[in-house]
């Protein structure tokens, strides 16, 4: 009995079978993950302050303030995290006190995220993750005294490679 034979006569798939490897990740704005950053504009880096506040994780990580972009029909703000100046983590953020922006901006988003790579793979609490060929995508709600927030988290897998600072 040949090895092919084996697996069909037991049922088992025959573990070699390619996947259909998942989409790619989409761009927010300008940005994308795994790009060069030389030539955007409009970066700020992290002020020695900014950045007693956060907790990098990575030999040589820096943190940007980016500019502003529209995405599936609101305004965000932007962090870029990099790593030898390419960007690893992109952080998207809306945070408002209207409550039906908040709505909207969560619904148009999922659904961008949901057309673009289907249902979510994970649900954690107030967490979506869709997970990419090039990294994951996390699609968070938060509610605080202050108002509402939503943000999209976009990390490459890249990371897997890196010096960790601890």
């Amino acid at each position: 009995m040949d090895i092919i034979s084996f697996f069909k006569e037991k049922g088992m798939k025959w573990p070699f079978k390619s996947k259909t490897p998942p989409s790619t990740s989409f761009p927010i704005g300008p940005y994308r993950l795994d790009m060069e950053i030389g030539e955007l504009t409009g970066l700020r880096e992290f002020s020695k302050i900014e950045y007693r506040a956060v907790t990098r994780q990575f030999k040589g990580e820096r943190i940007y303030y980016a500019l502003d972009v529209d995405f599936a029909g609101y305004n965000w703000k932007v962090f870029l995290n990099v790593v030898s100046r390419r960007i690893y983590k992109i952080t998207a953020y809306i945070e408002t006190k209207d409550k039906d922006l908040a709505n909207g901006a969560i619904m148009n988003s999922f659904l961008y995220c949901k057309n673009l790579l289907g249902e979510p793979n994970k649900r954690r609490s107030e967490m979506f993750i869709w997970e990419a060929a090039d990294g994951d995508i996390g699609l968070q709600t938060t509610q605080a005294p202050e108002g509402f927030g939503i943000n999209l988290f976009l990390t490459s897998h890249a990371i897997r490679d890196f010096s960790r600072l601890w």
